[in-house]
């Protein structure tokens, strides 16, 4: 079955490489650059399998986006993978951390452990 992956980050080049690399892979991924755009997304349609967000962006960062899906019910239980590079480890209620830059095997291997298919 296809997982629904919903790419939150502000780096167009690294939204396109995902969306290349889990279009091979039984993914379909909704890519957008800014928290506020992934608001949109989750208003639109239906909740995504899993959520991949970037921490720092322009307009509303990862934390803010994080804080309106979290007092959502309908939202709060979307699992949510941070993606960055900051090397300390994070106080935020998400599934896992993906440290940028990661391999295209363990961002395969973290949708597998937290994404079920819908």
């Amino acid at each position: 079955m296809t997982r629904n992956i919903l790419v939150i980050d502000d780096d167009p080049d690294l939204r396109e490489t995902l969306v290349l690399l889990l279009a091979d892979h039984a993914v379909t991924v909704t890519a957008v650059g800014s928290g506020r755009e992934g608001l949109s997304v989750l208003a639109e349609g239906s909740p995504p399998d899993l959520i991949l967000l970037d921490l720092m962006m322009p307009e509303m960062n990862g934390w803010q986006f994080l804080e309106h899906v979290r007092a959502d019910a309908a939202l709060a239980s979307i699992p949510v993978v941070i993606m960055t590079a900051h090397p300390d480890p994070l106080p935020a209620p998400v599934k896992e951390t993906l440290r940028k830059p990661f391999a295209g095997a363990t961002l395969l291997a973290t949708i597998a452990r937290h994404a079920s298919p819908g």
